[in-house]
Formats: structure tokens, C-alpha cells, sequence
């Protein structure tokens, strides 16, 4: 099995990276384009045609559309874009440690090795203590039990702890220990369970295998180079034998990027987790710590970014004013297209639309239906499922199961090709909310946008704000639930309780905001970065405006309603959440530099600091003959930073017209080689 899935990896393979072109893409040279500098790589034109543009899903304001945008490449290659997690506490996270904790024994005093044998002589005495020692002197035979058994039954835990730092103290790894329930040899039914604490010798290469770490759960750092945050994850967890799910982190991070987070495991030691890394290639890991529970999705508190632009071409003057703008009034907190798939004939809300009327075979469909986008092998599945309906044999095409289509195809071969609703329970139920989700981000992206273009920057009575507790802070309601297509968990309340607390629950969640009187507004308190607009639900508070029938005016144009969102099948039901209107960057920083080559390293990654390995430097004013600008800002969880840049911009930041922009790049390029190519070929001599 594992040998086919590796051939089936293989077939499917993107081509490797060349360093001499972007995005690991062959440049058009005039010899394959017919002597036409500007002709396009082929399969270009139906990729843009089909990938989901930003006026699609409602995202067409800006908070300064007077300041003219301006062209950078984003992404141009992967080190041009560093993400690294902010935890709870503040801090950003870099990794800087890769030292490796392993299991030490602690050295304790003499006299306090003394002292405890004395307290517990009444248990242990030196009868005993001879039978441990003629133990550790003995030779390992597998053939006896060598063991000494000590009934520990009324010592208190304090008491059994100091006996097993005896026995490490004394003897290292000569001997080890545990602690083991034993039932009484006479059955009495009255009869307590006993503790035994027995020493034994351990087996040849084998040494005390108890955990003696300060808690259950080990935290660390990933370092990772343009890779998924779900393969790592699923890669450790394959090789420390878990489930991809007991690999906890806080949240994805950007493929094409340096990225820094923090991963979180029980009881696996940092040794066993630092030989699983091992040998994967871009990922690193270090700065090891513990703590007694674990990482859940949503536990940080933002992410620090450093990017850098390319092919800046506009005067630094007009750069420098649009930032500083952005930076005084914010941008509008839209949800980015990675919210709503990578295909403009199947996007996610869609699909989120039919769950939500109960149409489980339109959703099933609209999962399965054919694309343009898609990569060969799932094209191929696709169409095959769509002609034969034969979910059983789309499904056996598959390597692995980590695909939504192969669970949704094994469900339907499962239940029957007719039991939608049933095939649609086969995938994990946050896998199947990112699709009602991504609606609700529609309907909140479109209402922003009519908010900002009817109403520009200022407040308008019955914008809703979170109320403040006793001391002045917000206290916030969930700014939406926290989920992953990767991990098989979900972050938000449970709605299994009884009703009673349920509806409490409601009213509690509708009591974190209120919305704000003529007399708040005069008062000067508040702005727009104060504002929250919500995500549609059942059981939400809308703003106390005309905004608040903007709402049901988009749910009735896919024929739903508010209530219609409280579902019957509460894996679809949505409650609805709050969301920042606006968002401030008060600590962006900027700064140009040249560079000579489209393979210069501009920024330098955790990695590259704490190796000590210098980025391309910076060329002479007279030498570099391109401009980047360098970016470094931080941004609250949930919000994406694409948004930020499409204010600079004030152009679509799509993958589409960053690909065309980037070949209209190269196009320039290649017309400066060619001609000099020319001429350097019309001085040979024939």
C-alpha cells in the first residue's frame, strides 16, 4: 500500500522549482512563441478565466479611494512573504532554540536521600533496601521476574514520588519503577484495591520509560518553507503513530511563505518529535516547552507579517502616502478569497447555499461537479463520477483520504448514490461548515461594502459596538467560530446542553454588543475601527439601523431567512457571530531597497537569523536595477493580510492578476534580452 501510494504521488507531481524563473515557470522564449515576444504560456488564459476575482464576493471598497493605488508583485517567490504567530500573551514567536530537552534526572541532596529513606523505613526497611540492591548488581534473565514489590497501599502520593527518585538516584538506569493498582489475593468484597510500586530491571537497551517531564503536553515551534500546515501536521503525526487531529496547532498558515507557529502533542518526548521532523524538507523545529493542556484553534492572538513587493515602479513620494494613509484610517476587514475556494464555477458559498435549504443533492453535486481549475488527477474523478455516477469507483481512484470529495464519494458507495444527506455526514463536520461559513462571509463582505460606499467613514446611529465591563475593556462574543479543513475539531460552544442554558447562552451572546446613540457618536468616543458588523444567524443582534434589512434582503435573494438559518440539523445551523468592520495597523513600518536580480533573497527568514545566513545584499543606488518595498505589520487572528495590500493597491489581488501582472513582468524582461541578443548576433560573422 504505502509503495502504490508513492507511485501515485509521483504521477501527480507538480514540476520541480527552476530558480531561474518564477513560480518554477518556463519563461516563453522567442523560439517556442514563433518569434512573438508577448505570447502567453499556454493553459495561462483558462486558469484566469475560471479563478475567483474579489468583485465576486462582495469586496469592491476601499477607505481612501481618492489615493491612487500602485503595482507591486506579491509573492513572487515564497521568501518574499514571513508569517509568524503571535501567542496569547503577545509575544511573536521566532524560532531561535534548537536544543532538544531530554529526560534528566535531577540531582537531590544527600541529606535529603537520607531523610526520606528514614520516613519511609516503616515501609521500606533495609531487608528491603538489600533486595533492590542485589537487583541492581544481577545480571538481565529474561528466563525470571526480577522484581521487588512494594505495597505502598497507605503511603500518600508525595510519598510515592520520593520513593521513585530514590531508586533513580540510587541506581540511574539500573533499575526503574512504577506505580500499579493490584487487587488483594484475598477476595473480600469490602476489600480496597492495593498500590504496588515495583522495581524492576529493565530490559537490555531499555531504560525508565515514564514520563518526567513538567507536563503531559510539548509544545514547539515549526519553521516551515512553502509548505502546507496540514502536511506537516499530518506527516509528524504519521510517523509518532497519532491521529492527524492529536497534532494540535492554532491555525493554518500561507503555503507559499516562511511561516513560524506553534504545534502542541501529548506525551511524545521532544527527542521522538525532533527524529519524526527529521529528514522533511523546509520544515525545522526547536524552542520546546511544556504545558498541562493543549493548543486549540483560535489560541493566539494575531500574526506578525514581513513582505516584500517587487517591481515597485511609482515614485516613492505617492508609496509613502498611501501607506501612511492606510495606516491613519485602516482597511476594510473583508474575508480574502481563500475563505471562498479557487474557483469562480464552484464557489464555496454555493455549496453552503444548498446545505443551508436542505438541498444535500445540489451540495452533493456542486462538491463533485467538474472544474476547469482542477489539478489532473481530480479533474479525471470528477468527470468520471459525473458521467457514471459510480461513486465507489471514483472513489478507489483516490491515494490516501484526506480529500472531501473521496469521503463524500466513500459515503455515497456507503449509503447508496441517492442518500445524500446521509454521504454528506461521512466528512468531518468542520470540513462540511467551511461551506455555510464561507456564506455567511459573502453576506458580511457584501454588507461592508454597502455599509462603506452609502455611508463612508463615519457612524451612523445603531452601528453596534461591544459593550464594556466594569474597568472600560470590551468584552467580546466570539468574532466567529475557529475551524480548520485540516484537523477534525472544532473550536465553539457545544449545543448539546439542555435548552434551558441554551437560550441563556443566546442572551448572553446578544448582550455583547449594543448599538451606539446620536449622543455616542457626538461624544467623540467612538470610531469606525470600534464597529462591528455581524454574520447572519438565528440568534444575533443586527444594528439598530437601516443596515439590519440589508440582511434579510441578500438571504431572500437565495430564498433564505434569519430564522431559516436555525437549522434542523444543528451541523448547518448558524447562530451568527460579530466581526470588525475596520482594522488599524498602528505599528506598520516600510522601507525600499534595490535589488539586481528576481532571485534575491530580501528578507531574511528565522532560519536564515539563526544560522547566520546573510540575505542578498543590497546593491549599489547606480547597480540595482529594481525596487522593492519591504513591509512589517501585525494583524488580529482572522484577519488577512491580503486585504491589507489590496488597499495599497486599489487593484484586485487574486492569484489571476498577480500571474498576469508577473508575466506582463516578464514579458518587459524578455523584450530587453531579445533585442541585445540580436545585436550581439548580427557582430558574428556568417
Amino acid at each position: 500500500m504505502g509503495k502504490d501510494r508513492g507511485r501515485g504521488r509521483r504521477n501527480f507531481q507538480s514540476k520541480p522549482y527552476n530558480k531561474n524563473n518564477w513560480r518554477g515557470q518556463k519563461k516563453e522564449h522567442a523560439k517556442h512563441s514563433n518569434g512573438n515576444i508577448h505570447s502567453q504560456p499556454r493553459n495561462r488564459a483558462p486558469q484566469q478565466k475560471c479563478t475567483l476575482r474579489e468583485n465576486q464576493v462582495g469586496i469592491t471598497e476601499f477607505t481612501n479611494a481618492e489615493i491612487a493605488g500602485f503595482t507591486g508583485i506579491l509573492k513572487s517567490r515564497f521568501s518574499d512573504f514571513h508569517v509568524n504567530e503571535i501567542d496569547t500573551e503577545g509575544h511573536v514567536l521566532q524560532l531561535n532554540d534548537l536544543k532538544v530537552p531530554k529526560i534528566e534526572i535531577e540531582p537531590v541532596e544527600p541529606s535529603l536521600l537520607d531523610e526520606w529513606r528514614e520516613k519511609l523505613a516503616t515501609v521500606i526497611d533495609e531487608t528491603v533496601w538489600q533486595q533492590i540492591a542485589d537487583l541492581s548488581a544481577a545480571k538481565y534473565d529474561a528466563k525470571s521476574d526480577q522484581n521487588v514489590d512494594i505495597n505502598v497501599s497507605s503511603l500518600t502520593k508525595e510519598q510515592r514520588t520520593q520513593i521513585h527518585h530514590l531508586v533513580k538516584q540510587l541506581y540511574k538506569s539500573k533499575l526503574v519503577s512504577k506505580t500499579l493498582d493490584q487487587q488483594p489475593e484475598q477476595q473480600v468484597p469490602t476489600a480496597e484495591e492495593q498500590k504496588i510500586i515495583r522495581i524492576s530491571k529493565p530490559k537490555p537497551g531499555r531504560s525508565d520509560n515514564r514520563w518526567n517531564f513538567p507536563h503531559d503536553f510539548v509544545c514547539f515551534l515549526v519553521h516551515k518553507v512553502n509548505m502546507d500546515t496540514s502536511e506537516v501536521a499530518s506527516t509528524l503525526a504519521n510517523r509518532l503513530t497519532l491521529r492527524p487531529s492529536q497534532v494540535n496547532y492554532c491555525g493554518t498558515k500561507d503555503k507559499r511563505a516562511k511561516t513560524t507557529q506553534r504545534f502542541c502533542i501529548k506525551r511524545r518526548t521532544p527527542e521522538a518529535i525532533a527524529n519524526a521532523a527529521r529528514g522533511m524538507g523546509n520544515v525545522y523545529i526547536g524552542n520546546f516547552s511544556f504545558r498541562p493542556d493543549t493548543l486549540k484553534l483560535g489560541d493566539l492572538k494575531g500574526n506578525r507579517f514581513r513582505i516584500a513587493l517587487r517591481h515597485i515602479t511609482h515614485p516613492r513620494e505617492h508609496i509613502e502616502s498611501a501607506l501612511q494613509s492606510l495606516k491613519e484610517r485602516g482597511f476594510i476587514n473583508y474575508y480574502g478569497l481563500q475563505r471562498f475556494g479557487n474557483s469562480a464555477s464552484v464557489p464555496t458559498y454555493e455549496v453552503g447555499v444548498a446545505l443551508l435549504k436542505r438541498d444535500y443533492k445540489l451540495a452533493c453535486e456542486l462538491i463533485l461537479k467538474p472544474r476547469d481549475n482542477d489539478v489532473e488527477f481530480m479533474r479525471a474523478i470528477r468527470e468520471a463520477w459525473w458521467e457514471n455516477r459510480d461513486s465507489a469507483a471514483a472513489a478507489a481512484k483516490f491515494y490516501g483520504n484526506k480529500f472531501i470529495e473521496k469521503k463524500l464519494l466513500d459515503g455515497l458507495a456507503t449509503y447508496g448514490e441517492n442518500d445524500y444527506a446521509a454521504a454528506l455526514r461521512r466528512i468531518p463536520r468542520n470540513m462540511l461548515l467551511l461551506y455555510p461559513h464561507a456564506y455567511q462571509s459573502l453576506i458580511f463582505n457584501r454588507i461592508a461594502s454597502r455599509r462603506i460606499k452609502e455611508f463612508g467613514l463615519k457612524l451612523i446611529p445603531g452601528d453596534l459596538v461591544y459593550v464594556e465591563d466594569e474597568s472600560g475593556q470590551e468584552v467580546k462574543a466570539p468574532e466567529e467560530p475557529v475551524l480548520s479543513a485540516e484537523s477534525e475539531e472544532i473550536v465553539e460552544d457545544d449545543l448539546d446542553g439542555d435548552a434551558d442554558n441554551l437560550l441563556e447562552e443566546e442572551s448572553i451572546f446578544k448582550r455583547k454588543v449594543r448599538p451606539l446613540s446620536a449622543e455616542d457618536i457626538a461624544g467623540g468616543k467612538y470610531k469606525l475601527s470600534d464597529v462591528v458588523l455581524p454574520l447572519p444567524g438565528y440568534d444575533i443582534t443586527y444594528p439598530n439601523n437601516e443596515c439590519a434589512a440589508w440582511y434579510e434582503e441578500m438571504l431572500a435573494e437565495v430564498g433564505l431567512s434569519s430564522e431559516q438559518l436555525r437549522h434542523k440539523e444543528k451541523t448547518y445551523a448558524l447562530g451568527g457571530a460579530y466581526r470588525k468592520l475596520l482594522i488599524q495597523t498602528d505599528d506598520l513600518k516600510w522601507s525600499f531597497r534595490r535589488y539586481s536580480t528576481h532571485e534575491d533573497t530580501l528578507i531574511a527568514s528565522d532560519w536564515e537569523q539563526l544560522k547566520n545566513i546573510e540575505v542578498t545584499p543590497e546593491p549599489a543606488e547606480s547597480e540595482g536595477e529594481y525596487t522593492a518595498l519591504l513591509l512589517e505589520f501585525t494583524l488580529p487572528t482572522a484577519v488577512y493580510a491580503t486585504m491589507f495590500l489590496r488597499e495599497l493597491f486599489k487593484q484586485d489581488t487574486s492569484t489571476a492578476s498577480q500571474m498576469q501582472l508577473e508575466q506582463e513582468e516578464i514579458s518587459k524582461k524578455l523584450a530587453q534580452e531579445i533585442p541585445a541578443t540580436d545585436a550581439e548576433a548580427q557582430t558574428q560573422p556568417i
